[in-house]
Order: structure tokens, then C-alpha cells, then sequence
């Protein structure tokens, strides 16, 4: 069926939403003494696929097929459950909030171990998403369990709840602005928690930085007392990745700033305060170089895409930070 100029099918049995899956040039196989589809919907929008599914205990495999010559990317987003993905050479273990990231040229055998509710999003790689995942992996697991990577996992299961809902040009929006703000984040974090020895150390200092984004006398001294360690060994965390600590914390509070924009109906000088700017005409600048709009112009370019009255349904519209 089509809704709003957006391809949507649901499915209430497994081999018909393999069969669906197939249309779309995915391979997609799934092995059940009984039937353990209970959810399903299939999402197309130009080259972007989005499935939302609840399948209980399961095996089968997974991969593209096609003779197109550029590269896909596939998120899994695991609100509840437990799958173990492998390609023959790496093995993936997703669960309760988790976000799995895979090279969908490679072929994945899939074990779901128990009822499992996921969302997967499919996309064409570009330069804004290649780095996701370097020439050297196929795959990746992110936590999401809390964070800014729980944000972005509950988030997008807010668009997927209200999809239907949306016409064709917000959807399109949503998942652009939702794919910018994952890369965003990722490219930030992914650096240091690769890096096992710096791994415990970068989680306790960025939850602290996320905590205290209003503070805006933040400073790398206080954050290096709340994790007990040195200046020099935090310094050395952030400089892995060719960053210092004002510019992480600068991207940290315009991030957040972005979601608020878009978010709330809080005031400029608002949100600038909130974030931790002590000037709002500072912010602005700051702001303006790094999303190239003003806060007014990317509000009202967020904001004016679902209509006001439907602001309280907008998937975007749960709160980031309480």
C-alpha cells in the first residue's frame, strides 16, 4: 500500500515479509519451527528502507542482492532482545539497546535467541556516511543503553511509530536530520571508545561533560577531578582523535542545542543558556558555522515541516533532556 507518497507494507507472516524484503533487492531468510512474526512494517522512501519488526526465536541470513555497484549501509537498532550476527569472519552480539552496524555487501548469518523488537534502516553510502565504517571492518556494535546513544535509539523508533503519519518531504527531512545527527555523534565518540584503554575513562568524563552542558565555567580541570585522573591523561583521550576538550565540548553543547531547537519552543537566549553559551550572540555565530543557519532559520526549517497542531505527534518531539 501507499501512504502520502510513501511505499509502506505490513506483513503478519514471516515469508511474506522475506518475500518483501526480496522486492527490494535484500536477501532475507528466516528458519522457525513455527511462525514468529508478530510485527511488521517495510518502509521505502527513494533509496532509503526502513523495517520495524517483532520476531520471536529465529535463524536465517541476511545480505544484498544486487549487481548496483555502490555500497549500503545497515543499522539495527535492538530495543529488546538478543541476536548473534556473524559474517564468517566477525562475529556481533546485539541486545537490549544496542545499534549494530553492518556492510551489506557482506552476507550476515543471524541467530535471534529470543523475542526481538528492531528497527532497520537501510541507506546508500556517502561521504557523510562512509567513515561509519572504515575499509578494514564490516561491522560494528554501539551501546545505546544510555546517552546520547540511548537518544538517538528511541528516536528512531519515533519515526518509524509515526512514519505513516507524515507526508513524503518530512520523512525525508526526519531521517536526513536524524542520519546527521548519528554520524555527528559517532565521528565524536567512536575515536575513543575503540580504544580499550581509554574506553571506562571517556564514559565517565563525556556523561559528565552531557550532565553539566548548562555549566558554562565547564572545565577540563573539573572534569578530569570527577573522573580521578590527570589533566595530561585526559588531554591525551581527547587528542587521540585530533580533538582538544573546548572543541568536544563546544560540538557537545551545539548538538544539543540543535535538538533543542527543534524540540521545544524555548527561546534562543533560552537554549543558549541552557547549553552552556553566556552570550546568545555568540552562540548564534558559533552555531551558524557549524550547522551553516542561523538557530532561527534551522528552527523554523525543522519546525514548519509537520504542521504546528502536529508538534505533540512529531517523532522528533520527545524530550532530549529533562
Amino acid at each position: 500500500m501507499t501512504e502520502r507518497g510513501i511505499h509502506c507494507t505490513r506483513f503478519s507472516k514471516s515469508q511474506d515479509y522475506s518475500n518483501g524484503l526480496s522486492q527490494l533487492n535484500y536477501r532475507y531468510t528466516i528458519n522457525s519451527p513455527q511462525e514468529t512474526l508478530s510485527v511488521s512494517r517495510i518502509y521505502q522512501l527513494d533509496r532509503i528502507v526502513l523495517t520495524h519488526s517483532i520476531v520471536d526465536r529465529s535463524q536465517g541470513i541476511f545480505t544484498r542482492c544486487t549487481e548496483e555497484q555502490k555500497g549500503y549501509i545497515g543499522f539495527r537498532f535492538i530495543k529488546n532482545g538478543f541476536e548473534r550476527h556473524t559474517d564468517g569472519t566477525n562475529t556481533s552480539i546485539l541486545k537490549d539497546y544496542t545499534i549494530g552496524i553492518f556492510d551489506l555487501r557482506a552476507t550476515s548469518k543471524y541467530q535471534r535467541e529470543k523475542k526481538t523488537e528492531g528497527i532497520n534502516l537501510f541507506i546508500q553510502q556517502d561521504c557523510q556516511t562512509e567513515k561509519l565504517l572504515p575499509d578494514s571492518m564490516t561491522s560494528r556494535i554501539i551501546d545505546a543503553e544510555k546517552g546520547m546513544g540511548r537518544v538517538l535509539l528511541e528516536m528512531i523508533f519515533q519515526i518509524a511509530e509515526q512514519f505513516s503519519a507524515c507526508s513524503e518531504e518530512e520523512n525525508r527531512l526526519l531521517l536526513k536530520h536524524f542520519i546527521q545527527l548519528f554520524c555527528e555523534w559517532l565521528s565524536e565518540t567512536a575515536p575513543f571508545l575503540e580504544r580499550k584503554n581509554y574506553n571506562e575513562l571517556l564514559v565517565i568524563a563525556t556523561d559528565f561533560m552531557r550532565r553539566n552542558l548548562q555549566d558554562d565555567r565547564l572545565t577540563i580541570e573539573q572534569t578530569a577531578d570527577y573522573c580521578q585522573t590527570s589533566i595530561r591523561t585526559l588531554q591525551k583521550v581527547f587528542q587521540v582523535a585530533d580533538f582538544s576538550f573546548s572543541q568536544y565540548l563546544n560540538d557537545l553543547r551545539l548538538t544539543a542545542a540543535a535538538i533543542r531547537l527543534y524540540q521545544t519552543n524555548d527561546s534562543i537566549t533560552a537554549i543558549a543558556f541552557q547549553c552552556g553559551f553566556n552570550n546568545s550572540a555568540y552562540f548564534s555565530k558559533r552555531f551558524k558555522e557549524k550547522y551553516h543557519l542561523s538557530p532561527n532559520q534551522y528552527r523554523k526549517k525543522m519546525q514548519t515541516m509537520p504542521k504546528a497542531a502536529d508538534l505533540a505527534d512529531c517523532p522528533l518531539s520527545a524530550k532530549f533532556i529533562n
